[in-house]
């Protein structure tokens, strides 16, 4: 009797330490730092990441200080899902309104957590993005879009508009929950219709001036090339005008009497007959006579 009473004290105090182990075991997520309360407050130190003992008298809240991200878009394949809520942003510009998808990548500071558990009563990363940091991201947004037009939010500058929305995000989230904006990007931009028929016929005149531009530089580029090749052709005349003169002068210049004589001799000669003349007539080379009259 002993015996079964030994076993069972054992097996009872084994499901107690089971259930001890269970409640004083606490886990910290990866890339999170944990804030360790009681009822009587909160301690100063955070927790890790990983297992930790604790009293079961002590609660852990959560703060993520590896990077996060947060999406405001009216499409589902951001959120990589089906059906997902509108949550874009309907902000000012300069020129009209337009609905921005923007995904806003950030992290808690580790060392300001303990704080905003304190300033927020006991909410965690978690909830303080529900219920205060999204809605302030979207303030912030509407605060820096009227610096932009609609053109430069749309398209011309949309880098310049990602920068100012970080840089602005970054000072006004860190000054108010202790958080690290990394990057805000755009992930898209709608107009409505007058807008957007605006932008196309905007866009369309920009084409059709490029395309004005390039045919006016093409023009001038084939005149250059035929001014270029008529000039060639005008130099080739003049070199080839200017070597024929120069011939001609050369060939001028070696004409002698006795050359023209001798030319004609050797002509004559060419052709099987010689002139003698005489007093009254003209010997050939056949030997017949020709009378010639007298001037």
């Amino acid at each position: 009797m002993s015996k079964v009473i030994a076993i069972v004290a054992s097996a009872v105090l084994a499901v107690v330490c089971a259930f001890a182990c269970l409640f004083c075991l606490e886990r910290v997520d990866v890339g999170n730092v944990g804030v360790v309360y009681t009822a009587n407050g909160v301690e100063g130190q955070t927790l890790p990441a990983g297992w930790h003992w604790l009293s079961p008298f002590k609660s852990v809240k959560q703060f993520p200080v590896s990077q996060q991200q947060i999406v405001f878009s009216n499409d589902p394949a951001d959120y990589n899902t089906k059906e997902h809520a509108d949550w874009s942003i309907d902000a000012p510009a300069n020129g009209g309104m337009v609905k921005i998808n923007l995904t806003v990548n950030y992290a808690f500071k580790a060392d300001n957590v303990v704080d905003l558990y304190k300033r927020f009563n006991g909410m965690d990363g978690q909830d303080l993005v529900a219920n205060y940091i999204q809605n302030s991201i979207i303030a912030y947004v509407k605060e820096v879009t009227p610096q932009f037009s609609v053109m430069d939010i749309y398209s011309d500058k949309k880098s310049d508009v990602n920068t100012a929305i970080t840089n602005y995000l970054s000072e006004k989230l860190g000054e108010e929950y202790g958080i690290n904006v990394i990057s805000a990007l755009v992930i898209d931009v709608q107009l409505d219709e007058g807008l957007q028929q605006k932008i196309q016929a905007k866009e369309q005149a920009k084409q059709d001036a490029e395309i004005a531009e390039l045919e006016k530089q093409t023009a001038a580029a084939e005149a250059e090339v035929e001014k270029t090749k008529a000039q060639a052709e005008a130099d080739v005349k003049v070199i080839e005008a200017q070597a024929e003169a120069d011939s001609n002068r050369i060939i001028a210049q070696s004409i002698t009497p006795e050359l023209i004589q001798m030319t004609e001799a050797q002509a004559r000669l060419k052709h099987g007959w010689v002139t003698v003349q005489g007093a009254d007539s003209v010997v050939v080379s056949d030997g017949k006579e020709a009378a010639n009259e007298q001037q």
